[in-house]
């Protein structure tokens, strides 16, 4: 039996989503539950990786174990085994060709930022930008995103891609009270693509002039060296549709 499950978690705790030796990855607490529920080791296969302290609104995974339970007791009992940092959302019998990660047709990642003073329960959830952004700036360059490039630029070294263009779909920045957030969609993303395109939006936020066709075109991370913080990264949801 196949599950597909869509789950939220805080990622401050752990080393990111996938299995760490010390057992601190997301993957692992998953996975330990899964046994707990089931009686069956067996591995949870997520859409794709997210680094430490970066979280998920909605992350989905699939496992495969022989026994079959209602699909409330999934979630229920998962839930219970897990901690309140880690929830699973939904619980779903997956087709037998489906799979968390190569099945993906579009993923959607949110950054998340707020001005004014600091906000405490904000610590390592979003980003303080301590100022003011200027909204339009910031979209113009989101939207300089859209379409199929070549993002090298915007990669950090370690990477195991083998391939570096990806299709946007979409990019923008808004504003919501307080909280400016910025939402990306696109066919895939490369390591660290989203934090340092949101360390260059914030720039042009601040009234600094960023060029998004240059830096493109440059296809050399030396051009936008910085990484914003991982605090303010959510995986916000994962389409399998067309």
């Amino acid at each position: 039996m196949k599950y597909k499950i869509t789950l939220s978690y805080d990622g401050t705790g752990f080393c990111g989503w996938q299995h760490q030796p010390n057992g601190n990855g997301v993957q692992d607490a998953v996975q330990d539950a899964v046994f707990k529920l089931f009686g069956e080791q067996t591995a949870v296969v997520g859409s794709g990786r997210t680094d430490a302290g970066v979280h998920a609104l909605g992350q989905v995974a699939h496992f495969e174990v022989g026994k079959e339970l209602p699909l409330k007791n999934v979630v229920g009992g998962l839930n219970a085994y897990l901690s309140r940092t880690v929830r699973v959302l939904s619980a779903d019998i997956a087709e037998d060709d489906f799979h968390a990660r190569k099945s993906v047709k579009r993923k959607t990642y949110m950054y998340l930022m707020f001005d004014g003073a600091d906000i405490p329960p904000l610590n390592d959830r979003a980003v303080c930008l301590g100022f003011e952004p200027d909204i339009h700036s910031m979209n113009i360059c989101a939207n300089a995103l859209v379409g199929r490039h070549d993002f090298s630029t915007f990669m950090s070294s370690g990477s195991s891609a083998k391939t570096f263009t990806r299709t946007v779909y979409d990019a923008r920045v808004e504003r919501d009270g307080r909280f400016i957030k910025f939402f990306i969609t696109a066919d895939g993303f490369l390591y660290n693509m989203v934090r340092i395109i949101a360390a260059q939006l914030i720039k042009a936020g601040r009234g600094e002039f960023v060029d998004i066709p240059m830096l493109l075109s440059k296809r050399d991370r030396a051009y936008a060296k910085d990484v914003a913080p991982a605090c303010g990264l959510y995986l916000y949801s994962v389409n399998y549709g067309v």
